[in-house]
């Protein structure tokens, strides 16, 4: 590895893991590291595509913008829908405290936990999120798939313009499976196959530029699966977490990242 000139050519007989851990394993890899795989993307004809992902992770952290921060991981910085059918509860799982939504009866899209803007458009740059949940009646679910969702995000207003966000559905597979929603799409778009009573992170990237959303799942270690669909802005004026059917749903370390400039909303009871 002293060997500047050799290091070209026996990466590119390496695999991309191997290619991961050389600064776990040299030192003057840790320093060349980031020209080295620039390198590799350009003789596999990748530099543009992963520069620009490179740069756009830099910008989810708010580099070029002022930027505020909204948290929604303890009860009280949400309003509630109060139903007879749904109980909402702050727990403690693995050591970490979560909000719990159970919903015991019914089906709909009236309940649940709600954040609103008190502007009509809000230009959402970042959420993200920790979840996980159970599936109260599983064989009925996939009895009838269409019917059941379980640990809703949904991103707009609900008695107005549809159903848009993210969603646990059952599959025609007899697999769960994180979906992404929009009016104008017919059915889901699939993000990743997910289990019951597993922890998993969301992170959705907004591009206002390009009215395109990247949402990426993963676990402690590990990727899962990243998508990239487009959204329509004027539906990011609320923020819903709830249960369609019977079931139970976990979130944690919730965020929300917007311009500084628009205010976050006060705590209340709907």
């Amino acid at each position: 590895w002293s060997n500047a000139d050799l290091v070209d050519n026996v990466v590119a007989y390496l695999p991309l893991p191997a290619i991961a851990d050389l600064p776990m394993l040299c030192r003057r890899r840790r320093d060349e590291q980031p020209a080295l795989e620039f390198r590799l993307a350009r003789r596999h004809n990748t530099l543009r595509a992963s520069r620009r992902k490179f740069l756009d992770e830099i910008r989810a952290t708010g580099r070029d913008l002022r930027l505020s921060r909204f948290d929604g991981s303890v009860l009280s910085a949400w309003y509630r829908f109060e139903r007879e059918d749904t109980e909402y509860r702050m727990v403690t799982v693995g050591g970490s405290s979560c909000i719990q939504i159970t919903t015991i009866e019914g089906q709909g899209h009236d309940r649940g936990l709600q954040m609103q803007f008190d502007l009509e458009i809000h230009r959402v740059h970042r959420i993200r999120y920790r979840f996980s949940f159970t599936d109260s009646r599983r064989a009925e679910s996939f009895d009838n798939v269409h019917n059941y969702g379980f640990a809703y995000l949904s991103l707009c207003n609900l008695d107005e313009d549809g159903v848009s966000g993210l969603m646990v559905s059952p599959g025609d597979d007899g697999n769960y499976e994180l979906a992404f929603l929009m009016p104008e799409y017919e059915g889901a778009r699939s993000v990743a196959n997910v289990e019951e009573d597993t922890w998993y992170t969301v992170t959705m990237n907004f591009d206002w530029a390009t009215h395109r959303v990247r949402i990426g799942l993963a676990i402690p270690g590990r990727n899962i699966g990243e998508e990239c669909f487009p959204f329509e802005p004027s539906l990011l004026h609320r923020i819903t977490i709830y249960n369609f059917s019977p079931s139970v749903s976990r979130y944690s370390d919730m965020e929300v990242i917007y311009p500084a400039s628009l205010a976050s909303p006060p705590p209340g009871t709907v």
